[in-house]
């Protein structure tokens, strides 16, 4: 897996329609912790009526509207895509969709799943099990390449480059390549901006959003005397939002190709040093903390920086008290010792893939999905309502959220762009940074023993 590419593919990205007035708008994850319902009739009524027009297209593959005589070729997928995930309604309506259009010949099974740790581990599991889902999604390319490895995964390199190519951006397709084959699709983009409620920064006296960690510190004990909690960490399950954290350290202090040097450069300690500051201006139930009690001390005003993808906006509008959402502010990495400012985190956060099949109904029917799902249309429909980035190259014009405006103008303009550090390292590397970290912030370690923790796990 290329993971220097997956920068470039997301500078091209975020130039995915004409940026000039037009905006965006996505861990494991406090949300990436992240069902269905269903639509109104106004927009049941277009849905008919694009199933009309879409259905006279298919007569063309089998002589018939719908498929075709016989059972209907089932589809299972476990998707982390319900519940309290922004994505959540809009992607039911386009599996429900789906299965409208293709009613009679194929249908897709989904088995809800609201936890994101719990999934990782399912699939795992299941793939190890030779019982691997048709569609599933993985978020490390570490996870693909095992799951290729073990020839569980299919192969869609012709029908990518044959059919869907154009509907990817830039290199988009390419950068996920193993081995000069596609065992997956990118799909989901993780862009991730810094937080701030300018309102509890403005009564704390923070009169400018920080640029460096110098900053960002003066700002924390000033609002620290306000009585707010100045920043949000977490150090349970997999402690993604202190993840991310570390990440914007990380290339503050290594700089854009920080991950090619490895767990060997000064920058993760130096990083880490940072970090365990960073929990002196955090809550007292940090240790142990997940994603759920990040989320509400940000949503509940309790907290004034917050650090997570652009798909908790959606998120964040619908559960924060009222107001929030109108003081929120975005802004890129804090510089260090006045080096490496103006970063920006991102990664591809959710790649589609699917079981190896046997069964040309079953990969005609996954090529089907991929179909669907990759059209520009939908997906522009799908990032309006929730905030997330993809990596297909859909008209984002008409998104007129401010804040997705502003966070897709910043990552645009960034210094550099680097991935987060759990897409960056491998997997044990990544499951042993909440352990390393709680050692770290319980002082049973100091910052280089949390970095030898982590290499320990390599």
């Amino acid at each position: 897996m290329k993971k220097k590419t997956v920068a470039l593919l997301l500078v091209a990205a975020m130039g995915i329609a004409s940026l000039a007035g037009c905006g965006n708008g996505k861990g494991e994850n406090a949300d990436k912790n992240t069902g269905g319902t269903e639509a109104t009739d106004e927009k049941d009524a277009e849905q008919d009526a694009d199933t009309d027009k879409d259905a006279e297209a298919d007569e063309d593959k089998d002589g018939e509207t719908g498929g075709g005589s016989g059972e209907a070729v089932t589809l299972t997928y476990p998707c982390i895509w319900v519940g309290a995930d922004s994505k959540a309604e809009v992607w039911a309506q386009m599996i429900a969709g789906f299965n409208e259009q293709y009613k009679g010949q194929y249908e897709i099974q989904v088995e809800e799943q609201t936890d994101y740790d719990a999934y990782r581990d399912k699939i795992r599991t299941l793939v190890s099990a030779k019982s691997t889902p048709d569609i599933f999604t993985v978020d490390s390319p570490a996870d693909i390449q095992m799951f290729a490895e073990a020839g569980e995964l299919m192969d869609v390199t012709a029908y990518l480059e044959e059919k869907l190519a154009d509907r990817f951006v830039a290199s988009a397709i390419d950068s996920a390549k193993i081995d000069g084959k596609n065992y997956s699709v990118p799909y989901e983009m993780a862009v991730v901006p810094m937080m701030y409620n300018k309102k509890l920064l403005d009564a704390a006296g923070v009169e400018a959003i920080p640029t460096s960690y110098e900053e960002l510190f003066e700002a924390c004990e000033k609002l620290k005397e306000s009585g707010v909690i100045p920043i949000t960490q977490m150090t349970n399950d997999n402690a993604w939002t202190s993840m991310l954290w570390y990440s914007y350290a990380v290339a503050a202090c290594g700089g854009a190709d920080v991950y090619e040097k490895g767990l060997e450069d000064e920058a993760f300690v130096k990083a880490a040093e940072l970090l365990r500051k960073m929990f002196d201006y955090t809550s007292s139930d940090a240790v142990g903390a997940d994603a759920s009690v990040v989320n509400g001390h940000f949503f509940n005003e309790r907290a004034a920086i917050y650090t997570n993808g652009s798909w908790i906006l959606a998120r964040i509008q619908s559960e924060g008290v009222e107001g929030l959402y109108d003081n929120l502010v975005v802004g890129p990495g804090l510089s260090n010792e006045g080096a490496n400012g103006g970063a920006y985190l991102n990664s591809i956060l959710a790649y589609f893939v699917f079981k190896k099949q046997d069964d040309p109904n079953k990969q005609a029917a996954v090529e089907a999905f991929l179909d669907y799902v990759t059209d520009p249309e939908r997906v522009l429909e799908l990032s309006a309502s929730s905030g997330s980035l993809f990596a297909i190259d859909y008209d984002t014009a008409t998104i007129s959220d401010p804040v997705q405006v502003e966070i897709v103008k910043q990552s645009s303009e960034a210094a550099f762009m680097v991935p987060y550090f759990q897409s960056a390292m491998s997997q044990k590397v990544v499951s042993a940074f909440p352990s390393a970290l709680e050692s770290l912030v319980l002082d049973e370690v100091d910052a280089q023993g949390f970095v030898d923790m982590l290499k320990n796990a390599e």
